[in-house]
């Protein structure tokens, strides 16, 4: 569970009295979650502050484990989406690089994976959004199904990287 906190809500407790629920987030992760180390980067780039309940603690934005780093630039981020949902997910990447999405690049995605195989290494189909960064985006079908995998690579931060990998989760 992580919360942003502050100082200025002293003893109170942001699940416990009403007039806090405007206050808080809060957020269950799997224990042993792999890039936990990243939290504080994303609060503070936010301006959220961070509370560990375990430690009982306010976690400043900097304080990262020394063993750990938090990975500055990802290349690639993978998941999967249903094919009812690519456009929807070519929208919110766009969205999120600055790339203006239109009816033309729908058009282009018409037929795109019918030729497609996630079993092929030269089966999957191609699509660059020339947004700040560039990114192209990979997509190929899961043979026998509706599951469109989807790897989306170029230089991203880690913002955008986990805004990625949240869409492909909702999606």
């Amino acid at each position: 569970m992580i919360a942003p906190w502050h100082h200025d809500l002293g003893w109170r407790q942001p699940w416990g009295e009403g007039g806090l629920v405007d206050r808080f987030v809060a957020l269950a992760l799997p224990y042993g979650w792999e890039a936990m180390s990243a939290l504080p980067v994303l609060a503070g780039s936010y301006g959220l502050d961070l509370y560990d309940p375990q430690s009982e603690q306010l976690v400043p934005p900097a304080s990262l484990p020394q063993d750990r780093a938090v990975r500055d630039d990802v290349a690639r981020v993978e998941g999967w989406v249903t094919e009812d949902h690519v456009v929807r997910l070519f929208r919110q990447i766009s969205a999120y690089v600055g790339y203006a999405y239109d009816d033309l690049d729908e058009a282009a995605l018409v037929g795109a994976l019918d030729d497609t195989s996630d079993e092929v290494v030269d089966g999957w189909f191609e699509y660059p959004l020339a947004g700040t960064p560039t990114l192209v985006v990979r997509l190929a079908l899961s043979p026998g199904s509706a599951v469109v995998n989807v790897r989306v690579e170029g230089t991203m931060d880690l913002v955008l990287a986990t805004r990625i990998e949240t869409a492909l989760d909702l999606l």
